[in-house]
């Protein structure tokens, strides 16, 4: 799975590239909204997800237990 799942609260369009290293499998998902499910704002080294895909409340729980790291900012 990942290697890092970061989630934002508030809109971040860009991350520092130290965040994302393109070695590793990260994915940054949005949940800003509290009444729609994620959004994939960003993935690194994968094509399981595309950026600005809707993720359902199982998926999001789904990549957060399976992560080897959760990082909220």
């Amino acid at each position: 799975m990942f290697s890092a799942v970061y989630i934002v609260r508030s809109p971040l369009h860009t991350l520092s590239q130290i965040l994302l290293p393109e070695k590793s499998s990260a994915i940054v998902l949005s949940l800003e909204d509290p009444l729609l499910p994620g959004k994939v704002l960003s993935v690194t080294n994968t094509t399981q997800f595309t950026e600005g895909e809707r993720l359902s409340y199982e998926q999001i729980l789904e990549l957060l237990h399976k992560g080897t790291k959760v990082i909220t900012l």
